[in-house]
């Protein structure tokens, strides 16, 4: 393939689906990064010449002009679509589609419509599978908050850059919306709600921020303040998305009922869990987990399931929430 073939398809791949736009300024310094210094003049002239075969717009209202991928475009560079690859795509639209907002959807539906497409002209057995696929989410499955769709894609550009980022922000305990300068670490999908983690300007430690309270976004080109020993799956095995109740993890100790407690062998509580079979009805298992809300919450709920070996405060702790659930359920009586 000659240069100024891999030049094209190298440039094609910088230009953005509308309304997202990049400059002839930006593709030439772009280019000239990959190793191709090319004037602003030819960087127009080869636009022009490859919109023939390739759904580009370009608006001349400014100079320099600035060029886009229409925006129900479906790109089709090398390599093509092929069907595992289309049935990802499927999958991914199911997945997704309860999650993020529509227009954020809308950056990739030319991508879902192409798999889509490729799934029903392919003669093979795959091509059936998304029928035969749904995803449900456990829980008792209540409408997800809404998050603006501004908001998300400042939050997702700034994390890509590394760059900080402005929101209008409303805690649940702040009186009114407060205009916050954030410095975004990472995102972490908890459903039903998107965690912006990261911390803001004025404030210390590093905070929890549900997208949904935020209204507004703006990105900030700055370079973010992050902690050098900062790391999100560290963060996220300490016990800091529940609500802690101390920072000293528990070393928990349960005996649990089979089959209803089955899951907890194929899917441990931490990584240090040990599982003993005690007999054809009961197993034990430990693990170190943190001192969290959601623990007790999931204890209280498998009470009639298991016992709580260790902590004895723990134990104690369940036992009293439980005689406290059945005192107010019979005083309804």
């Amino acid at each position: 393939m000659s240069n100024t073939a891999i030049r094209y398809l190298t440039m094609l791949r910088m230009v953005p689906r509308h309304p997202r736009a990049i400059t002839t300024t930006e593709l030439a310094q772009r280019l000239e990064d990959y190793g191709y210094p090319v004037t602003m003049r030819s960087i127009q002239r080869d636009l022009e010449k490859l919109s023939v075969d390739f759904p580009l717009m370009v608006d001349e209202s400014a100079r320099p002009f600035r060029w886009s991928f229409e925006r129900d475009a479906t790109i089709d560079i090398i390599p093509a679509l092929d069907l595992p690859a289309a049935l990802t795509f499927e999958l991914a639209q199911a997945y997704l589609k309860p999650m993020l907002p529509p227009r954020a959807l809308a950056h990739l539906k030319p991508h879902f419509d192409e798999a889509h497409r490729t799934l029903l002209r392919e003669r093979n057995p795959l091509g059936k599978w998304p029928d035969r696929i749904r995803v449900i989410n456990r829980g008792l499955g209540g409408k997800r908050p809404e998050i603006d769709a501004d908001v998300l894609e400042t939050v997702t550009e700034a994390l890509l850059r590394e760059y900080q980022c402005n929101l209008t922000y409303q805690a649940r305990n702040w009186p009114a919306p407060e205009e916050i300068r954030v410095h975004p670490f990472g995102l972490i999908f908890r459903d039903p709600n998107v965690y912006l983690i990261g911390t803001i300007d004025g404030r210390e430690g590093i905070r929890q921020l549900v997208l949904h309270r935020a209204t507004d976004g703006e990105l900030v080109e700055e370079p973010l303040e992050r902690p050098e020993d900062f790391d999100l799956d560290l963060y996220i095995s300490s016990g800091a998305m529940g609500i802690l109740h101390s920072r000293k993890p528990v070393f928990l100790h349960l005996r649990c009922d089979k089959p209803v407690l089955n899951h907890l062998i194929e899917s441990p509580l931490g990584f240090d869990q040990v599982t003993t079979d005690i007999d054809e009805n009961t197993f034990e298992i430990t693990v170190t987990v943190g001192d969290t809300q959601d623990l007790r919450w999931w204890l209280t709920a498998q009470a009639v399931h298991c016992d709580i070996l260790e902590p004895e405060w723990l134990r104690e702790e369940i036992e009293e929430t439980l005689r406290s659930g059945l005192k107010r359920t019979e005083g309804d009586k």
